[in-house]
């Protein structure tokens, strides 16, 4: 059989000069692929513009292999042992295609039949979005059941602490240099320690919350907003701009690159600058920027030049909560018609960055079906969001609970920091009575605010939740 290993590129690999041990990332997996695929000719692809692209990419080079081996060049730690046993089982069983399931990533790699690509051509010309490790899986998974699949499983479950150990990122490369002194052990052995190691998990935030306004347009009945904040509809206290860029570039030269979300606790639109604020934001590099809003009061907002220049890098979460009006007037009262204008002018303006939303309560219970199809069709993509009781302080309004049966260390703890308008610094968005207050953003280094979160996680980690953690049903999501 014809074998020919692909090392695709998705993005620069972070710090590339700096070494890993004693040798840089791009010899580790080198030497990997050396040892697990000894003698068998390589090409490198990518980065990619499209899953078309990519797709095309991977045709270009495989006339007269029988096998594509692909991995991703940020992968030091890929194991080749396990390399070993999917390449036996993809031969064994005549396989299309060959994945790995319960690993973190950066460990494993995908076999490839290349008859099936001009199928998966045709597929992925339609397919919009970003290119990520997932899409070649995420292509095949629109008529799974053409192709015969093989599927090798870890011996140790890890798919709910979501590690990523790659050098996508800094957050992943501190990481990889935690484990560095184990990954020499043998698999079974190296999936131990990471299972019993949820503590070294906590590297840099991803997400970055910030509060520009306290005032807002609506007040949703799943809202705590009338605790935090009585007088939120008639607030309009804004963050300045000059202290909006001093903090987001502090964060980037700390982190490197982070998702901000400026909808904490407020309407973005409810900003006077709101367009500054956002074109700012999205010409520093290494920031996505994710605006979640109710879709109302950006009539004057010119968004169209924005669409032009910033095209991927934005993407938008409108709380519709229902399309019926009479459901809508109870939920978040007036303004339907302008929210779902907004919506569609959105995905004119952001094809495949906006996401319609809506919170699962029982008012709306029986709408859920016809909002998903409904704005499934319009958006290509529609967020169901459970509902939040934030522990306790509101009535319980899930119609079931979905939660994990083991409780593991919150993810927004892992991920998130949160900064109110007056600098405060909180954990997570359900800490709006500032209990586990971690400093102030105006007045100290990101760097050491974030630090005196550890403890926070340690105890996470011991399933000692603290009092505001307590009751929390919110420790198994994720923003960014």
């Amino acid at each position: 059989m014809n074998t020919l290993c692909v090392l695709l590129s998705f993005q620069p690999v972070v710090d590339p000069d700096r070494p890993l041990g004693n040798r840089s990332v791009a010899d580790w997996v080198s030497d990997a692929l050396d040892q697990a695929a000894p003698g068998v000719p390589r090409k490198s692809l990518g980065p990619f513009l499209s899953c078309l692209d990519l797709v095309s990419a991977l045709q270009s080079i495989s006339e007269g292999f029988d096998e594509l081996v692909l991995a991703v060049d940020d992968s030091p730690f890929l194991r080749i042992d396990v390399l070993h046993q999917m390449r036996a089982l993809h031969r064994e069983y005549r396989a299309d295609y060959t994945f790995a399931d319960g690993y973190p990533i950066g460990l494993t790699a995908e076999i490839l039949r290349p008859s099936i690509l001009p199928l998966l051509a045709g597929w992925a010309a339609d397919k919009g979005g970003p290119v990520t490790r997932e899409s070649l899986f995420q292509l095949l998974s629109v008529d799974i059941n053409r192709f015969d699949i093989e599927t090798q499983l870890s011996p140790v479950d890890l798919r709910s602490r979501r590690l990523s150990l790659t050098a996508d990122s800094r957050r992943n490369r501190i990481l990889l240099d935690r484990y560095l002194g184990e990954v020499s052990l043998d698999t079974k052995g190296f999936l131990d320690v990471l299972d019993v190691t949820a503590d070294r998990s906590r590297t840099l935030p991803a997400t970055l919350l910030v509060q520009i306004t306290d005032g807002v347009r609506q007040i949703p009945i799943w809202s705590p907003l009338k605790q935090i904040n009585p007088d939120a509809l008639t607030r309009r206290n804004t963050l300045s701009r000059q202290r909006w860029n001093n903090l987001l570039d502090q964060a980037l030269a700390w982190a490197g690159d982070l998702t901000v979300m400026p909808s904490f606790w407020g309407e973005p639109s409810l900003h006077p600058e709101i367009l500054e604020l956002m074109t700012d934001a999205l010409a520093k590099p290494g920031l996505h920027l994710c605006l979640e809003t109710s879709g109302l009061g950006w009539g004057k907002v010119d968004l169209d030049s924005l669409a032009a220049r910033h095209p991927t890098n934005l993407d938008w979460i409108v709380e519709l909560d229902s399309d019926v009006a009479e459901t809508y007037q109870k939920l978040r009262g007036n303004g339907l018609e302008e929210a779902q204008a907004f919506t569609r002018r959105l995905i004119a303006l952001f094809p495949s960055r906006v996401w319609p939303q809506t919170v699962r309560m029982g008012e709306n219970e029986n709408e859920m079906e016809a909002f998903h199809r409904h704005w499934k069709e319009e958006a290509g993509r529609v967020i169901i969001q459970k509902h939040n009781d934030f522990g306790g302080r509101l009535d319980r309004a899930k119609p079931s609970d979905l939660s994990p049966w083991k409780r593991h260390a919150c993810w927004h703890l892992a991920r998130d920091l949160a900064v109110f308008l007056d600098g405060t610094v909180v954990v997570c968005r359900d800490d709006f009575h500032r209990t586990q207050p971690l400093g102030n953003a105006w007045t100290e280094e990101l760097s050491a605010v974030w630090d005196r979160g550890d403890r926070l996680f340690e105890r996470h980690v011991k399933e000692d939740w603290p009092e505001v953690c307590r009751n929390c049903d919110e420790w198994y999501t994720f923003h960014f």
